[in-house]
């Protein structure tokens, strides 16, 4: 039996080491850090704006309680320190709240209404000086 059990993480060993045998190719941390140079300033600027839309969202009388739970569940998440990447590592601490508060947004965008985007869209506008350009509409 214990044959069986070294033989099997053997296997799987090796299975993991020919999957990955040729990542390097598609993944490298130059690469990796050239994208997020490319593309960070619009992924924080994408997870402010749906965070400030589902935060404005909580205020409107409007929004179906079942959105609501969605919306405390994203927004706890980012506002609690503990989560599944730590936020004090550079670069991805932010990433998996990031992650949580877009997809939260895409899920729930058509049961805000535009007034709430809107104040969202302006808060932007007064902490960045430029108008939001929503990608979820």
């Amino acid at each position: 039996m214990k044959k069986q059990q070294e033989n099997k993480i053997h296997l799987e060993k090796v299975n993991m080491e020919e999957s990955t045998r040729n990542m390097d190719k598609h993944y490298s941390e130059s690469k990796f850090i050239n994208k997020i140079k490319k593309t960070g300033g619009k992924l924080a600027q994408k997870a402010l704006y749906a965070g400030l839309v589902l935060f404005y969202a909580l205020k409107s009388p409007k929004l179906p309680q079942r959105s609501r739970l969605v919306i405390f569940g994203a927004l706890g998440y980012f506002i609690l320190p503990i989560d599944l990447v730590p936020d004090f590592l550079p670069i991805i601490g932010l990433s998996d709240d990031a992650a949580i508060l877009i997809a939260a947004l895409g899920k729930l965008y058509e049961a805000i209404d535009e007034e709430t985007k809107e104040q969202a869209r302006k808060k932007m506008r007064d902490w960045f000086g430029v108008d939001y350009e929503s990608e979820f509409a």
